[in-house]
């Protein structure tokens, strides 16, 4: 939320002075002097704070403080204490803030602002909980439900999508007339609550929409995929491409889905262009390696495996694979190619990577004595594939 947009009407807002209870016995020549002071003081406050000169707008607030006090103007009290608490937020100060907040709703329990401006301190901490309980109060007090639609936003984060929805419906109830993207917003809820079947009907909705169209089609295309329908997933993505969609991750999951529907050409040049413009690069590079093995293009894939894993000439191999955090599936099928390359010292070394690593022992033990025999060493084709019965046990 923007905090000047936030808190404009509580920050910005004046009181009318001439609205202040009197007693027909203070209006005195003093009375109205110490009338005129406070006036004087809060008008300059104003002035300064329009002018985000916080510095003065404080000392004048300060200064109102000393003509007002919180039982003969409870309103006007209230109101200082919450112009402070906004600068305060301002100036990210934000436990004075609440300090502020808190005075002034002991003096004016139903100042809705200060639920507001609360809302905006606690969402800036983190306390998500406690932002939602501040901001449903504003509403119940302001009567305003377009802001529903920020507590379905707060509930989203807070990871409670039951209740996101929830607000979100009331968001949609209150609004008096057809919310556009109700529909939309709806399936997107029910795609993460992973009512997928649900979601997919809510988002066919939007297929032919100009505005929702291709993001509709993307999200089907995920609910699709995770729904093991590889290829109405495809079908999704590709309408996706044509309405003009750019989303990221369109090219790497539809990769995947052609991936598992053993479509090994579709799925390279998607994972090839992932590696171009999305952020997906090593999971990309892997599976583009994959489909080039799975096509017999032993060297280009193992040219492909080399620039995930790297060139191995690095002072410190481990630090570096841990910052590239590389599968070590990238050495065990790089060896695979090198075997049937019959490069066998190089499948030799990615094996005992992955031995060394734990990964896929039986088998790494049984394909590494497998390229001892093809060298002729007995011995250790024998020790190794002792150790891949051991571990297979």
């Amino acid at each position: 939320m923007n905090v000047k947009k936030l808190i404009a009407a509580g920050l910005t807002a004046g009181m009318l002075l001439t609205a202040v209870p009197t007693v027909a016995e203070e209006t005195d020549a003093v009375a109205i002097v110490d009338t005129q002071k406070l006036d004087a003081s809060y008008t300059l406050a104003l002035n300064a704070i329009n002018a985000e000169d916080y510095d003065t707008a404080k000392e004048y607030l300060n200064v109102c403080f000393a003509w007002c006090d919180p039982q003969s103007n409870p309103t006007m009290y209230a109101d200082l204490l919450l112009k402070r608490a906004c600068i305060d937020v301002i100036e990210e100060k934000n436990d004075m803030a609440l300090l502020n907040l808190d005075a002034a709703l002991r003096v004016q329990p139903d100042l809705a602002d200060a639920y507001l401006v609360r809302t905006q301190v606690y969402a800036a901490q983190g306390n998500v909980d406690a932002a939602i309980e501040n901001l449903e109060k504003y509403i119940e007090l302001t009567e305003d439900t377009s802001l529903y639609e920020t507590v379905a936003q707060l509930q989203e984060a807070n990871g409670n999508i039951e209740a996101a929805q929830a607000a979100y419906d009331k968001y949609v109830e209150g609004a008096g007339e057809e919310v556009e993207e109700a529909g939309f917003q709806s399936g997107l809820y029910k795609m993460q609550a992973g009512q997928l079947e649900e979601a997919i009907a809510a988002f066919e909705a939007y297929a032919e929409d100009e505005t929702y169209g291709a993001g509709a089609a993307y999200n089907i295309g995920i609910c699709k995929m995770n729904l093991g329908d590889y290829a109405g997933a495809i079908e999704a993505f590709n309408s996706c491409e044509e309405k003009g969609g750019a989303f990221e991750g369109i090219y790497y999951n539809r990769g995947v889905c052609a991936l598992m529907s053993a479509e090994w050409e579709a799925a390279a040049a998607d994972f090839a262009k992932s590696i171009e413009s999305e952020p997906y690069v090593n999971d990309a590079r892997y599976n583009l390696a994959i489909c080039q093995m799975q096509q017999e293009e032993y060297e280009t894939a193992v040219a492909t495996f080399t620039a995930l894993i790297g060139d191995g000439e690095t002072e410190d191999a481990e630090e570096a694979d841990a910052e590239r955090e590389v599968n070590d599936g990238a050495y065990y099928y790089r060896a695979v190619c090198n075997a049937a390359l019959g490069n066998l010292e190089a499948a030799l070394a990615d094996y005992t990577v992955c031995i060394d690593h734990g990964y896929e022992l039986a088998q790494s033990y049984y394909q590494r004595a497998q390229v001892y025999a093809a060298l002729g060493d007995t011995e250790n084709q024998n020790s190794d594939l002792r150790a891949s019965l051991s571990v297979a046990e």
